[in-house]
């Protein structure tokens, strides 16, 4: 189905990562509900306070799903090859 993960956990900040692989699931809100849950998991169990996100900029669906769950783009880094483009990572922030 899919996953949520944290990474690069310093201090209150952490990356986190997600995932639905099944495309059929794509579209549903679950990744929204799933971010929303980890963090707030991370907050209470862990003290995360400082969330941050990265997707590729021709990856439409994990921006919105982002922005949908609070984040806020942070910047954009260089070019780098996605599903065979070329394309800008964005990174997210959700404070």
């Amino acid at each position: 189905m899919g996953y949520v993960d944290l990474a690069s956990i310093k201090g209150n900040t952490a990356e986190i990562g997600v995932a639905i692989g099944e495309s059929g699931l794509w579209g549903k809100g679950i990744g929204v509900s799933a971010t929303k849950l980890w963090m707030d998991y991370a907050s209470e169990k862990l003290g995360i306070t400082v969330f941050y996100a990265e997707a590729h900029e021709s990856n439409i669906r994990s921006i919105k799903m982002l922005e949908k769950s609070g984040f806020k783009e942070l910047s954009r880094t260089g070019m780098e090859v996605y599903r065979g483009e070329e394309c800008r990572l964005i990174q997210f922030v959700l404070q």
